[in-house]
């Protein structure tokens, strides 16, 4: 295992790097009511620019390393603890950052997704110029998709991989550069498996709206580490997503 020294300095490292992407977000959210013109008219109602993209993509981007960062700690921790033992009896070991960007690199990915969607849900007029819903309906569907994706296979599954890291290095271990990237990537695929149609309900209130995106992201820990996440926390979740759509759907769209 790691000394007690390099636990602290990694978990030190992944608060830093949560901090940051928090810190982004929060600039990002303060200064939407400015940007929001620009990103409105030069992106999602106009011609596509790059730096309308990239503004966009980078508000995405820090959000959801914000939100996932902290919860995958215990694998971060399982790789660096297998790389520190070979580094240690001078064998070719690889950094754990390779591993960590393998994981962003399937965030970044569904981050560009949720660019798109963002684009297109406000040319549908269901989200205002800073990101807010307008639609009840939407938020409803929203909520009932995510509230019973908690209880489907591919859910179960993905959450059983991304709590147990012992299991997942194990049975996912490559060598190499390569292979801790191609590890990371498939921690990230397994946790975006996971994680979704959570991530899809920060469209239910406001895109940037701080206080949901805490409440997800202190979820998503959750039903990752403690011991009860994927038998009671998982489904009441789900349970309590379903029963907030359907009270949408009979108070608020009809």
């Amino acid at each position: 295992m790691l000394s007690v020294g390099e636990r602290i300095v990694l978990y030190a490292a992944l608060s830093v790097a949560t901090a940051a992407a928090w810190s982004v977000t929060w600039m990002q959210s303060s200064n939407l009511p400015a940007l929001s013109p620009f990103l409105t008219q030069t992106f999602c109602g106009g011609a596509w620019t790059s730096a309308s993209v990239v503004s966009s993509l980078i508000m995405w981007v820090s959000m959801m390393a914000a939100m996932m960062l902290p919860a995958t700690a215990p694998m971060i921790n399982a790789f660096a603890t297998i790389e520190r033992r070979r580094r240690a009896r001078s064998q070719p070991y690889t950094p754990t950052l390779v591993f960590v960007g393998g994981y962003l690199l399937v965030w970044t990915l569904f981050s560009v997704a949720a660019v798109v969607v963002q684009c297109l849900l406000y040319r549908a007029a269901l989200l205002t110029p800073t990101l807010q819903n307008t639609s009840p309906l939407l938020a409803g569907v929203t909520l009932l998709m995510a509230g019973f994706y908690q209880f489907t296979p591919v859910k179960m599954a993905c959450l059983r991989g991304c709590r147990s890291a012992l299991a997942f290095i194990v049975a996912q271990w490559r060598e190499g550069h390569v292979g801790a990237f191609t590890m990371g990537t498939r921690h990230g695929l397994s946790c975006l498996g996971c994680c979704w149609a959570l991530m899809a309900l920060m469209f239910c209130v406001s895109v940037m709206d701080l206080r949901w995106a805490a409440a997800l992201a202190m979820y998503a820990a959750a039903e990752k580490l403690l011991p009860a996440g994927d038998t009671i926390v998982a489904p009441a979740f789900g349970s309590a997503a379903i029963l907030g759509g359907v009270a949408l759907f009979a108070f608020g769209v009809f």
